[in-house]
């Protein structure tokens, strides 16, 4: 078992072995809440404030929790209502720091996986940067964007932000409660309290807050062939061919679940990578039908083939009408009071 899955495993049960790390907690605990109070008591002087509307999309937990199709979903809605949404993101593991627009030609190594997974999702402008900021001013050059979507940086406190919905495991929750590296907490739980919205996809949030909550829908679409884009399969070949089943992402274990929710039987293999994990020809199989996360797929382009029986799936976070509303309203009010704010 590798370390970051025994750590997974230990922060989301109640006697886990990282109990034992307890006294590195008289160091992080401290760091932790002096970053959460410098960002709040010298707001304006130490975090770029974009003219735009900033929407973060984040969590307080380390580990996947829904964020890529929250992106994807937001992205989608604020096209079709109007706007003109724009998405910065870190870019993990790129082969650069450098501040960068992804285009059509870019590679996964080049960009990162998900900003090139969701440019290809959204067909909206997509800014990767390390410093989030820098993503920001090079999205507000093109004077084709009027909001911005964060996907992540929730704790990267010196980008500003307008809103903040915070994204969190349905079924996990928030572990054992305690921080790193303890437990799987960034932020102490009470952070909830400070943000506009928590979502939780599948079921509701397993959480107290005084943060309005909501919960929508990941479904899978279709089945997409990894190089002949226009070849997809029904969900029923997930019932009806054997299957091995990869995926190097935060939280595997849910998409095992929409897996079978959706008709997979046992997969013949099963093998989960790091999250953002380098592929290599080796780590997939050329005996059976190989199944992946979307997110995958933009890395193992790069050295498939169409004579591969390799595909991938894509989801769909359904947003509830209550939460498009509320979004909307608050986007609003933050367009008015930036409006006058910069006259």
């Amino acid at each position: 078992m590798s370390l970051e899955r025994s750590l997974s495993r230990s922060w989301y049960s109640k006697l886990g072995w990282t109990w034992c790390l307890a006294p590195l907690l008289l160091l992080t605990t401290p760091i932790v809440f002096s970053k959460r109070q410098r960002f709040l008591s010298k707001r304006q002087h130490q975090s770029y404030q974009s003219k735009l509307p900033v929407i973060v999309v984040g969590n307080i937990t380390v580990g996947g929790t829904g964020k890529s199709p929250m992106v994807i979903a937001l992205a989608t809605l604020l096209k079709q209502i109007g706007y003109r949404p724009g998405i910065v993101t870190r870019g993990h593991k790129r082969e650069s720091n450098q501040p960068v627009i992804v285009a059509e030609h870019s590679l996964a190594a080049e960009v990162g996986d998900e900003p090139l997974m969701l440019y290809r999702r959204t067909q909206c402008p997509v800014a990767v940067s390390i410093k989030r900021a820098e993503a920001i001013q090079a999205l507000e050059l093109l004077n084709s964007v009027d909001v911005i979507i964060s996907d992540d940086g929730l704790q990267h406190y010196a980008m500003g932000r307008d809103i903040e919905i915070v994204m969190v495991d349905a079924e996990r929750g928030l572990g054992n409660g305690m921080l790193l590296p303890v437990g799987p907490l960034r932020e102490p739980a009470a952070r909830l309290n400070e943000a506009d919205f928590v979502f939780a996809i599948g079921k509701p949030a397993p959480v107290i807050t005084s943060t309005p909550c909501f919960h929508g829908g990941l479904h899978l679409a279709s089945i997409v062939h990894l190089v002949e884009s226009t070849k997809t399969l029904s969900l029923d070949a997930l019932s009806e061919k054997q299957w091995m089943v990869i995926a190097g992402i935060g939280n595997p274990d849910r998409f095992m679940t929409s897996l079978k929710a959706s008709g997979l039987k046992q997969p013949v293999e099963t093998r989960f990578f790091a999250d953002h994990h380098a592929y290599k020809r080796d780590d997939l199989s050329a005996s059976c039908s190989v199944v992946m996360t979307e997110k995958d797929a933009v890395k193992v382009e790069s050295f498939a083939s169409a004579a591969d029986d390799w595909w991938y799936v894509a989801a769909q976070l359904e947003l509830p009408e209550e939460f498009v509303r509320a979004l909307s309203a608050r986007l609003k009010a933050v367009i008015q009071q930036k409006n006058q704010d910069y006259e």
